[in-house]
């Protein structure tokens, strides 16, 4: 396949009935910047309202008659649905549409850029073990439709696809087998390295939120650790960076953990296959949940990320509440005067939310008296 940023695209997407206009256009709005993300090109979007998608072609007959002739007349190379297809659905569209357009649903679209922006070996060996774990359930489709096709050719005789799929089966079994001896070892070396961490006494804080909210931002400017890559992209770290952050009011260091951003239905595969990654927010002394506050979906935002860490078992950690980005707001002059009227600081008002600026320099002061009081009140 071409490299992606050649690619002319479509989006095929279900719209749940009784969704207002703006859920609608936020669910597109973030998959044309999943699709940015990798260059890739957005010629058409197809959507349809419906109460659930097509058991058999996610979208209805119609819209994927249409989907298909703009294909054809469009030279298109790449359809994306915005969703998880089952099995059974990407075949049929695979067989609707030419072969030689390829088929993509989110969890494959995420896995791409997964897979361009990752560098550690540990990570690309997650990005694979996802891959071949949402793979495998489309060969068991190919395998039982070859078998219905057969079902009539005599007993006792096998045709070359069928062995073909038998052979393919059991090279990603050998492969998946593999991926997982060899993320075992390396769960074991990231405890030894927190077991290590822990010996020196230092606590641990972990810059966790949306993808790109800015924490790689906020950990360049706490730690200065060099060699962070800050763009404005979504996903841009997948590995797990450890930084120093030296607190000058309890002349103390503590250790800083930068993790893997969130995205807003991010299936529980590719949660799972990040867990490595992610221990590091589980085991954290604090949550610094970072949240880029000229995003209009902040709220939902702030949601997704909380669902998320409650689903990898951080529920019980204490958590300090940041507004990144505040310099790219209208009402920035009210904060700096500590003027309470801005929406976000009353709703979030029980966290005592801290509003600052990374890529400014703005507002660290503030963020480090307030880790210094949460880690040692004493002092």
């Amino acid at each position: 396949m071409k490299y992606i940023h050649e690619v002319k695209t479509i989006i095929l997407n279900v719209f749940p009935l009784g969704k207002t206009k703006f859920v609608e256009y936020r669910s597109i709005d973030e998959m044309l910047a999943l699709v940015k993300t990798v260059g890739g090109i957005v010629v058409e979007k197809i959507i349809q309202k419906r109460g659930r998608p097509s058991a058999k072609t996610f979208l209805g007959e119609g819209k994927i008659e249409e989907a298909t002739v703009f294909a054809r007349e469009n030279n298109i190379d790449l359809v994306i649905v915005n969703g998880v297809l089952k099995p059974n659905q990407h075949l049929h569209l695979s067989k609707l549409f030419p072969k030689n357009i390829k088929i993509w649903d989110r969890i494959d679209l995420i896995l791409e850029i997964f897979d361009r922006h990752a560098s550690a070996p540990e990570a690309k060996a997650q990005i694979k073990l996802a891959r071949l774990h949402h793979d495998i359930p489309k060969i068991y489709a190919r395998e039982a439709t070859t078998l219905f096709e057969r079902s009539g050719a005599g007993i006792g005789t096998r045709g070359a696809g069928e062995r073909g799929i038998e052979e393919e089966k059991r090279h990603i079994r050998r492969q998946i087998k593999f991926l997982e001896e060899k993320l075992a070892v390396t769960r074991k070396k990231m405890l030894s390295q927190q077991n290590n961490r822990k010996k020196t006494g230092m606590p641990v804080v972990a810059l966790v939120g949306y993808t790109n909210a800015g924490k790689s931002s906020l950990m360049k400017v706490l730690t200065r650790k060099p060699g962070i890559k800050v763009d404005d992209a979504l996903f841009v770290t997948l590995e797990t960076k450890i930084g120093v952050l030296w607190l000058p009011s309890v002349k103390t260091s503590i250790f800083v953990a930068d993790t893997i951003g969130f995205i807003h239905d991010l299936p529980p595969q590719l949660i799972q296959s990040f867990l490595t990654t992610l221990t590091e927010a589980r085991e954290a002394d604090i949550l610094i949940h970072v949240v880029d506050i000229s995003d209009p979906d902040y709220r939902e935002k702030i949601e997704t990320t909380e669902d998320i860490l409650q689903r990898i078992d951080c529920k019980n950690q204490a958590r300090i509440l940041v507004f990144n980005k505040y310099d790219r707001i209208l009402e920035r002059k009210q904060i700096a005067e500590g003027n309470a009227s801005f929406l976000p600081l009353r709703e979030y008002s029980n966290q005592s939310p801290i509003c600052l600026s990374a890529e400014q320099g703005e507002g660290m002061d503030q963020l480090k008296r307030r880790i210094e009081s949460m880690l040692f009140p004493e002092r």
